[in-house]
């Protein structure tokens, strides 16, 4: 009898490849198809006292989010028909409408795309853009915080280019201003979900990273469209994913248990930081793959969005798992 040949490390990626992509064909199937208003405001009212579902009806299988493409494309039409009229017009008024909508168009879809992936529909849609929001600017202020204990290389206070030391000190000072903010609300509203640790730290890195665009576009100058249109497209891979991998994974080895100091030295956690503060750090190092700058970028988002299809798996195995306890303890009472 022949023994059957373990496969290989490359066959197993190879695998779990085609699984993964197959899985985000899935994900996104809903998306160009046709959708009514009705379904858009079911989305929007979910998470109330009356619309959250009890742990028996939640779906433990993939979501099929499909109204943040709409929510993107509300915001590119808004930011296409203010910048013609502030060029053809030469209008300085509609700046400020595109510098706002061209900052937050990205960072806002994305965090509806979270909030249609939060399986357990037990976050309010008020509740997220509080946490956007409020989470945005309190991160913002830790970080500004954080950042008095950085100190940054001669070659970037003389040439104004980072070394692999300051662009590091960068990810840790802003990786650790957004997760203890993630911490905060965790706690506050005692989140024991894996999803729900996810779509709080996309809600705050969503807001960091609106805020800090509109800062960054009002600074571009002549250069404001070219900025607008950079900050946009690779907002995708930068701080709402970072954040909600740091989310996720502190949920994840926090559970059911309060949240303390020793949570944050769990070593699955710490991993799971270490791979954000990493990317932020290559991120802002704008280090060149095979000469070219833009597969860094696309590098950098893949390897961002592979650690969150990971989480996202994990937290619906975690629904699968509760739903099965439930319903031991609830045969046992019978």
């Amino acid at each position: 009898m022949s023994v059957p040949a373990t496969p290989s490390a490359t066959d197993q990626f190879v695998t779990s490849s085609k699984a993964a992509a197959a899985t985000m064909k899935l994900v996104f199937s809903q998306v160009f198809q046709k959708h009514s208003q009705a379904e858009a405001e079911e989305i929007f009212i979910a998470g109330t006292q009356r619309t959250t579902p009890a742990l028996s009806a939640v779906k433990s299988d993939w979501g099929r989010p499909w109204l943040f493409a709409r929510v993107f494309a509300l915001f590119a039409v808004s930011f296409c028909g203010l910048l013609f009229v502030a060029v053809s017009d030469n209008n300085a008024l509609m700046i400020p409408g595109v510098i706002l909508t061209g900052a937050f168009a990205v960072p806002l879809s994305a965090l509806v795309f979270f909030f249609e992936m939060n399986a357990y529909k037990n976050i309010s849609f008020y509740e997220t853009l509080k946490v956007f929001v409020l989470g945005g600017v309190l991160s913002l202020l830790v970080t500004m915080f954080l950042y008095q204990f950085v100190s940054f290389s001669a070659q970037e206070q003389y040439y104004g280019t980072f070394t692999w030391g300051d662009t590091i000190s960068i990810g840790i000072a802003e990786e650790l201003g957004k997760v203890l903010i993630v911490a905060y609300f965790v706690k506050k509203s005692n989140y024991s979900y894996i999803l729900n640790g996810m779509l709080i730290g996309a809600a705050i890195g969503a807001g960091f990273a609106a805020f800090e665009t509109a800062g960054y576009i009002y600074n571009a100058g002549d250069q404001l469209l070219d900025v607008a249109l950079l900050r946009a497209i690779t907002a995708i891979g930068s701080h709402v994913v970072w954040t909600a991998i740091t989310g996720a994974a502190l949920v994840a080895v926090k559970r059911n248990a309060p949240l303390d100091g020793k949570t944050f030295f769990q070593g699955k956690f710490l991993g799971y930081l270490a791979a954000a503060i990493a990317l932020h750090a290559v991120w802002d190092k704008a280090t060149v793959i095979l000469d070219s700058q833009l597969l860094t970028i696309i590098t950098v988002t893949v390897a961002g969005w592979a650690l969150l299809y990971n989480l996202m798996g994990e937290g619906l195995a975690e629904i699968h798992a509760r739903k099965q306890s439930l319903q031991q303890t609830s045969g046992g009472r019978k």
